[in-house]
């Protein structure tokens, strides 16, 4: 069933605007800019909540493409570019194993603790890593079961890394700086009415 799926997914719905869209939001450079002022925008205004959610975030992802490759290494499931035969090979097939794929792993990771902070950004976040992880799939790099397991696992990272790293990092501030979180507090409030 994981063959059948992958090369129905890695040959249809072949078009040269899909095409384009799939290798674009497949690489994490094209992410660094556009990140980069998120990021700075989002500490701008969120100031130390902010900061607690980017390091817990940070943190976060970190452990989690550590697993993931840890995982690929153990399990070692050779790519399905590297021997199905009649794979459209439209990305570049990587010298690493295939499952779980590391970009579901951390784009879910990422959007599952984002998320539990902020509820308003969970169907875009979610939207984009379901479009990455389809992308993996649609490219020829990963079988859909390595695609699943990325979201398994990302999820559940995502989970343990709110309630166990930016819970304890926002009380922490909220601790040893506790003017400019109550400060935060009043803003958001204000703002909320």
């Amino acid at each position: 069933l994981d063959i059948a799926l992958f090369y129905w997914i890695n040959t249809h719905f072949q078009s040269p605007i899909f095409l384009k869209l799939m290798q674009f939001i497949s690489i994490k450079q094209n992410f660094i800019w556009p990140g980069t002022v998120c990021l700075l925008s989002f500490l701008w205004v969120k100031r130390m909540r902010g900061l607690a959610l980017v390091l817990a975030t940070a943190l976060t992802v970190a452990f989690s493409d550590l697993l993931g490759a840890t995982l690929k290494d153990l399990i070692a499931r050779d790519r399905p570019c590297h021997i199905l035969a009649n794979v459209k090979d439209i990305a570049t097939c990587s010298n690493s194993f295939s499952l779980p794929s590391n970009h579901a792993i951390n784009t879910f990771t990422f959007a599952t603790i984002v998320t539990l902070t902020y509820k308003k950004f969970g169907f875009l976040l979610y939207t984009l890593a379901l479009l990455i992880g389809y992308s993996r799939v649609y490219l020829g790099v990963h079988y859909p079961i390595d695609v699943l397991a990325g979201i398994i696992c990302g999820i559940l990272i995502g989970y343990m890394g709110y309630k166990y790293l930016y819970l304890n990092i926002l009380n922490f501030f909220k601790s040893r700086f506790q003017n400019i979180t109550d400060d935060e507090g009043a803003e958001t409030k204000i703002s909320n009415h």
